[in-house]
């Protein structure tokens, strides 16, 4: 399983102060590291009350995470309503810098009443997303000042030739387009059904330009155990994230009643088995959410010790 690389998608929510959650987490980031696991991840969201899971500003919460582990940095995702294409050159380029070229950017278009709200343009959602794409890479890559039209470069620029890789998330056949041919690569969602992510895989890659290499993330809540019981002990532990989602409608998107829950969960075997299946739709790179609110740090621990032979 050479070709899949695994990060850690890190949950942090507004129900406690974030110092406490990142140094409770620093243990588990040490793990990571010495499991061989390559990035941590971070989600963003807009709540309006406190949420178990997910803050604003996502890069700002990475800049920190940079001086804590030597880990790539992602976005998973970063909710694209919410900026200006400027602003987020310049705060990619930053952080980018801090962290010595380490950076990823995900990007999901975000729920509409963010719309014009938070520094973002106010304009249909696909066609901002386009602009914002376009627009951030070539600030990042502009030489110099040109004309009225032309972006004036971002100072100081981004470390990685080019700026930071862009991954774009969605659920249709714009979203897989997109991703192929104005971005760096796919990026799917901890709650997209297995269905719907094998679908997206086939749309992205049938969109890719000759020549490249394709990129494709998704995020995956997980747990590896040698017993059965502590595996169903452990995926109702990760109740506070599902009832979320399943609350808004939101879990197990474009999956059938009949089909597997998008929660990678049994032993090494059945895990290994459905990450080979992921590998051959075209995933490179899994993104495991181990320590969700409610889950315990010797869970998350023991699917790291576990997994480490396919890590």
């Amino acid at each position: 399983m050479s070709e899949l690389a695994f990060g850690l998608a890190l949950d942090l929510g507004s129900t406690r102060p974030l110092s406490d959650q990142l140094a409770a987490a620093q243990p588990l980031l040490n793990d990571a590291v010495a499991t061989g696991v390559t990035s941590v991840w971070v989600g963003e969201s807009y709540h309006r009350s406190p949420q178990a899971f997910h803050l604003p500003s996502a890069l700002i919460t990475l800049a920190h995470l940079a001086a804590l582990t030597p880990l790539r940095l992602g976005t998973g995702v970063l909710l694209a309503r919410g900026y200006h294409p400027r602003r987020l050159a310049y705060e990619g380029a930053l952080v980018d810098q801090l962290s010595g070229g380490r950076l990823t950017l995900g990007l999901g278009l975000g729920t509409p009443d963010l719309r014009g709200g938070l520094g973002g343009p106010d304009r249909p959602g696909g066609a901002s997303l386009d602009d914002l794409l376009t627009e951030v890479r070539r600030s990042w890559t502009a030489a110099a000042p040109g004309g009225a039209d032309a972006p004036a470069p971002v100072v100081p620029a981004p470390v990685q030739p080019g700026g930071p890789k862009l991954l774009v998330g969605g659920q249709g056949e714009a979203a897989a387009r997109r991703a192929a041919t104005l971005a760096d690569g796919y990026y799917a969602a901890t709650n997209y059904a297995d269905e719907l992510l094998r679908a997206q895989c086939a749309r992205y890659l049938a969109h890719l330009p000759e020549g490249r290499s394709p990129t494709i993330a998704v995020n995956r809540l997980c747990v590896v155990d040698t017993s059965a019981d502590r595996v169903r002990a452990a995926t109702e532990e990760f109740g506070v994230v599902t009832r979320y989602y399943s609350s808004r409608g939101l879990w197990n998107i474009g999956g059938s009643p009949d089909g597997p829950s998008p929660v990678l969960a049994g032993s090494f075997d059945e895990v290994g088995e459905r990450l080979e299946r992921y590998r051959a739709w075209g995933v490179t790179q899994v993104q495991l959410r181990l320590l969700p609110v409610g889950a315990s740090y010797r869970t998350a621990g023991r699917t790291l010790r576990l997994l480490s032979e396919l890590i």
